[in-house]
């Protein structure tokens, strides 16, 4: 697509192609379907390299199947052209113990330039001239990977950091030699990394990712982006925010860039099996499209919590149901109740403290009700802890003594 005046629509996501092995067409079906429900419109797609030199054609066949099942739920794509990559006999980064200091990438070596040039040329030649396409993102996080992060001396970290820039420049070219039609970008780490990278010239969107820690930071990235933006004459957008353990909440993060009308890319969609890299901190839906946290929904649909003066605090005793719940809680335990009636006991108390948030929701008590009854033999000794526990809960918070 050619450039654009203005991204500030754009509410996307982040996304894996998953690898030859484990790619399937109706898998991508539902992501998407969840995406559209969400009413995300666009893709970051992260592709690894090692497919496309394992089998080009199978690559180029997943990538452009996935770009078509995106297009027709709505969903435009920015392929991620580049990521480091590694010469023979090296091992990727992401495979290292501790894939941000080693190995050294070998990519940013000139001799090795060419290895990203026919990956590059190839995909573009496969999905250049796809309606989806939105733009190109020539490459993630330049700054931010082995090659500079393993190197402590400043010297030597600034000759390897006009290696890494030299590198970006010499890409943006390419891509555009290649396709002269369509728009890109690079997903830089952070904002001032436009500056460092003297490519704000170069591409047709800044682009930056930001992880920051409070509303404040957040909102000093945002207003450097607006100022270069200005500056560039170039539109911006962030295409990499939101993360449960850095301090930087989706919601957050979604209502300080709608607040300055740029376009985001939350990181990421999918929450991933137990066990992957990100599932603990990242991630919106699960494959069978229940949510981590109903806030980020809310975020994406433009809806925030309520923060300020007039905010109401919930009353889940008005109407005496607290009370109620109480009692019969109490009758329960005092009667040495079956598992089914300390269970029920226990819902009704818990349902009134996770309507009134006064539980945290991580992990709710329905859900560990929900796991009593799903389960075969009932412990009643430990139902009547967890039934006593709650109770001693909603009495706390409704001041009941």
């Amino acid at each position: 697509m050619k450039p654009l005046k203005d991204y500030s629509h754009i509410k996307g996501f982040n996304h894996s192609l998953a690898s030859l092995d484990s790619y399937r067409h109706d898998t991508e079906v539902k992501n998407m379907g969840y995406a559209k429900r969400l009413t995300l419109n666009s893709c970051r797609l992260f592709m690894k390299m090692e497919d496309w030199k394992r089998n080009p054609a199978a690559f180029l066949s997943n990538l452009q199947d996935f770009m078509q099942i995106a297009w027709e739920h709505g969903i435009t794509t920015t392929p991620i052209l580049l990521m480091p990559y590694f010469t023979e006999g090296q091992t990727p980064y992401w495979m290292a113990e501790d894939h941000s200091c080693s190995p050294i990438p070998g990519c940013f070596f000139e001799e090795n330039w060419e290895i990203g040039e026919r990956y590059v040329a190839d995909i573009i030649s496969a999905v250049g001239s796809h309606p989806g396409l939105l733009f190109w993102d020539v490459m993630n996080e330049p700054s931010w990977h082995g090659f500079l992060l393993s190197v402590d001396d400043e010297e030597e970290k600034q000759r390897r950091y006009e290696m890494v820039w030299k590198f970006v420049r010499h890409f943006i070219t390419f891509v555009r030699q290649k396709d002269p039609v369509n728009a890109l970008g690079v997903g830089h780490t952070f904002i001032e990394d436009t500056e460092y990278s003297r490519t704000g010239e170069m591409v047709d969107i800044i682009i930056f990712h930001d992880y920051l820690e409070t509303r404040s930071r957040v909102e000093a990235t945002c207003k450097r982006a607006v100022e270069l933006s200005e500056k560039y004459g170039k539109p911006v957008i962030n295409n990499e925010t939101g993360c449960l353990c850095r301090s930087n909440p989706y919601d957050m993060a979604v209502e300080m860039a709608d607040k300055y009308k740029i376009g985001w890319y939350l990181f990421e969609l999918m929450i991933e099996e137990e066990g992957s890299q990100w599932g603990h901190v990242h991630g919106i839906v699960y494959p069978d499209g229940t949510v981590r946290d109903p806030s980020i929904v809310a975020a994406i649909l433009g809806f925030f919590r309520n923060r300020g003066e007039t905010a109401l605090l919930p009353d889940v005793n008005q109407e005496g149901h607290a009370d109620k719940a109480i009692r019969m809680a109490e009758d329960a335990l005092n009667k040495k109740a079956s598992a089914e009636e300390l269970l029920e006991a226990a819902e009704y108390v818990a349902n009134l403290l996770e309507a009134g948030e006064l539980v945290p929701m991580a992990l709710p008590p329905t859900a560990r009700i929900a796991a009593y009854r799903r389960g075969g033999k009932k412990e009643i000794k430990e139902i009547r802890s967890f039934l006593y526990g709650l109770t001693e809960q909603l009495k706390k918070a409704c001041e009941i003594f």
